[in-house]
């Protein structure tokens, strides 16, 4: 049942990267690489370690791994691959794609045995444990002022342990507002105005419910986000002590609860598989979807009459008023020989024209301010796919991963997870979830501080 929760909490993340397996890798060479030391915005670096002056060093090959992208980007991958060394005279690029399960324990591996890669991509979970081992390069003290500037700063933020931010930020998926028009005035809502906020998404769920007798929508859960989304501090700065147990927290906890108790969601969607929510707005039996174009393009398949009533929106806000991202980060080990080099390549594989260029390929959005801002994002046809695509890039400056930042972040969460549908389903009151799940993640995070 937990897992259950867990697949539905995470559906924008499989199905990007469903979208990823299976979208066609052509290339698209529509424009110049960057050079290892330039770019269009340069200025002035301060950092001593890796300055645009650097002369870049010769006959110089960078091992380069990623996670699941061939053989469908192919094409794409080495067609970058290819401007980059063509800009960067005497570095070859050798590029090696891992099965997501296999990259953490081959990169520690690699690491320990002196033959560690110089430009690695991970999630944001692997790459705090690295960052906390000091095996990833601070790009705060060897990357450029120039480099670092492409990305939207919560994004870049993402993968930050103190003063220090140890990736670049790459591709993730956001989710749009999409609702059933017809649903919204059977039941007296104005269409056009969708809910800006959670507490308006349930007063509406509360009208569709009493004059259609329909569902309103179904949650999504991801009960550690959602809390640190709702203002809720997760974990102190000196990573030893865990602060899920306030009145913020409390506030969502006993929001959600009343959701099941009042009947507003439906109670089997604790239980259903990843599709349902998908298969009840596609049946009509669900007023809203909160999900990305990908699954838009299932609804136009599987069910057109519902598909062209349907309307779009940015979605409802959380307190902090900003937005999940499962990011992909490029990452430097810090075992690389070439720090110089290595960081100019992750920078080139994230810059703005890299990331149109993969965006174009596959439905997925870029970290970077002047890439978001193309009209390939900006500007919408009539149907509600393309402006899906508008509305979830015009989100991406509210952005942000989370993550705790230790080791063994998944195991220390655990708790939050497997005690939430007991909370839902009245086997524990909020105050009890609230006070033992914290307990029992300081716990697990005290093993792990203990076992360094």
């Amino acid at each position: 049942m937990t897992r259950k929760i867990r697949v539905s909490a995470l559906l924008t993340v499989c199905a990007l990267a469903v979208s990823l397996f299976s979208a066609c890798g052509k290339s698209n060479n529509d424009g110049g690489a960057s050079s290892a030391s330039t770019s269009p915005s340069a200025s002035p670096s301060t950092s001593a370690s890796a300055s645009p002056s650097d002369a870049p060093k010769k006959d110089v090959t960078l091992q380069f791994w990623t996670i699941s992208l061939s053989p469908n980007f192919d094409d794409y991958i080495n067609g970058r691959i290819k401007k980059f060394e063509e800009a960067n005279p005497g570095v070859t690029v050798k590029w090696t794609d891992l099965p997501y399960d296999a990259m953490e324990s081959k990169l520690l591996a690699s690491i320990a045995g002196g033959n560690a890669p110089d430009v690695v991509n991970l999630n944001t979970g692997m790459t705090m444990t690295l960052a906390g081992k000091n095996a990833l390069v601070d790009m705060n003290k060897e990357a450029t002022d120039e480099q670092r500037s492409i990305y939207f700063e919560n994004l870049y933020n993402s993968a930050k342990l103190g003063d220090s931010v140890y990736a670049f930020p790459w591709y993730y998926g956001l989710s749009a507002f999409i609702y059933n028009k017809d649903l919204y005035e059977k039941a007296g809502l104005d269409p056009n105005s969708p809910p800006k906020t959670m507490e308006e998404l349930k007063q509406q769920a509360v009208t569709i419910k009493e004059k259609t007798g329909k569902y309103g929508f179904v949650p999504s859960y991801n009960p550690p986000a959602d809390l640190y989304f709702s203002g809720v501090p997760m974990i102190s700065d000196d990573k030893k002590k865990m602060i899920i147990n306030t009145p913020e927290a409390l506030e969502w906890v006993k929001w959600n609860k009343a959701l099941f108790d009042e009947k507003v969601v439906p109670k089997e969607a604790l239980s259903a598989d990843a599709n349902y929510a998908t298969d009840k707005y596609q049946g009509g039996q669900i007023a809203t979807l909160t999900t990305g174009a990908q699954f838009l393009s299932r609804v136009k398949t599987n069910a057109k009459k519902v598909y062209d009533n349907t309307l779009v929106a940015p979605m409802p806000t959380m307190k902090s008023g900003k937005y999940h991202a499962g990011l992909m980060n490029l990452v430097v080990p810090t075992a690389s020989k070439n720090h110089t080099e290595a960081i100019a390549l992750a920078n080139f594989m994230t810059n703005d024209e890299s990331q149109l260029e993969f965006c174009k390929i596959v439905n997925i959005l870029p970290s970077t301010k002047k890439a978001a801002a193309d009209p390939f994002f900006t500007q919408a046809g009539d149907d509600p796919e393309s402006k899906v695509k508008v509305i979830v890039a015009q989100e991406a400056a509210q952005a942000q991963d989370f993550t705790l930042g230790v080791k063994d972040e998944g195991k220390i969460l655990e708790p939050l997870w497997k005690n939430w549908q007991k909370m839902l389903l009245g086997q524990m009151t909020p105050e009890d979830y609230l006070s033992q799940s914290e307990a029992q993640a300081q716990k697990l995070l005290d093993e792990v501080n203990a076992a360094g």
